[in-house]
């Protein structure tokens, strides 16, 4: 008789933590695009070192015709 309260009260509170609602949180990953960035700065880079080359070889070609003249 003594331990009926008992085993009501663990009953009771079992059933109270039973009804507790559950929160779920979703988390996305979503992706960076990195890549874009990366892409404009080497095509830059090549551009720069492609005009260096245009400039260099038309320098050149000056040089080449004014001694022929």
């Amino acid at each position: 008789m003594q331990n009926r309260p008992v085993v009501i009260g663990v009953g009771f509170a079992f059933l109270l933590l039973s009804c507790t609602p559950t929160v779920r949180v979703k988390h996305e990953v979503e992706p960076i695009h990195v890549t874009v960035d990366v892409y404009v700065k080497v095509q830059r880079e090549l551009e720069e070192f492609f005009q260096f080359e245009e400039k260099l070889e038309s320098t050149k070609d000056e040089g080449e015709q004014s001694s022929t003249d």
